[in-house]
């Protein structure tokens, strides 16, 4: 009986010991969560308070369009030709000093595509959806088909006048269809390094998690302006145009 009783003190003793240590880790573990959250607090206000002046996200030169920001209707501004493309006159000299940059570096670029209104998506999208039926699909497997390959009228970037397609003409000798692996070309590496001293980001990076942001695969063709002081910021932070613009709207600008 004493055996039982001692037995039944050593456990509750036990317990008692367990309790206390239990308390004390979850304290010790809250405190470092609470340090980590603190840290990770501090480096967002650090990035935000670095933001260029002056900016906000409702600038002309920052207008984001993307599956999840589409357009309902055309885009009013004066638009411009420049090496057979049409683009916002805002942006005509930046692009042809863009391509000047790139000949005294020794490479010839070619512009191959620049605004496209939503209208004319509108029937690129139906001729590839239309092709995609007389080939055997249903509706419904014709119009996922034409989604992955064709954005959805609205969605596209090029509606802004804001975004060209360009190349090194050697670039675009191989890969005429415009493929990622024409950054295997110095000149596509060449747009791609200097495209923000001239106002210029590639839009859609190659990294997984930028992917995601964009909703775009990595294209090394496409490049949006957006002026040289938010392209220096973007690139030297590593940011899409996405999460750029929510930064400036969490800084309340």
């Amino acid at each position: 009986m004493k055996r039982k009783k001692r037995l039944l003190t050593i456990l509750f003793l036990v317990l008692i010991c367990a309790i206390v240590l239990g308390g004390f880790l979850f304290m010790r573990t809250g405190h470092q969560q609470q340090s980590t959250s603190s840290t990770n607090d501090s480096a967002k206000t650090k990035t935000l308070t670095d933001l260029p002046k002056g900016v906000k996200s409702t600038d002309w030169d920052l207008v984001l369009v993307n599956k999840w920001h589409p357009l309902s209707s055309e885009m009013n501004f004066e638009k411009a030709t420049v090496g057979g493309i049409t683009v916002n006159a805002r942006i005509k000299q930046a692009v042809l000093d863009f391509q000047n940059g790139a000949r005294a570096a020794g490479y010839q670029t070619n512009l191959i595509s620049g605004y496209r209104s939503i209208q004319y998506q509108k029937e690129v999208f139906e001729n590839v959806k239309k092709n995609n039926i007389a080939q055997g699909m249903t509706d419904a497997e014709a119009e996922k088909a034409t989604a992955a390959v064709v954005q959805n009228p609205g969605s596209s970037e090029h509606h802004t006048g804001l975004a060209v397609d360009m190349a090194g003409s050697d670039a675009f000798e191989k890969y005429p269809n415009l493929e990622a692996n024409m950054d295997q070309f110095a000149s596509q590496q060449w747009l791609i390094k200097h495209a923000a001293d001239y106002g210029f980001v590639l839009r859609y990076p190659k990294e997984k998690s930028q992917i995601k942001q964009t909703g775009i695969d990595y294209e090394s063709w496409h490049f949006r302006y957006v002026g040289v002081e938010n392209a220096k910021y973007m690139v030297k932070h590593h940011l899409t145009l996405e999460a750029y613009v929510k930064a400036l709207k969490e800084a309340g600008r």
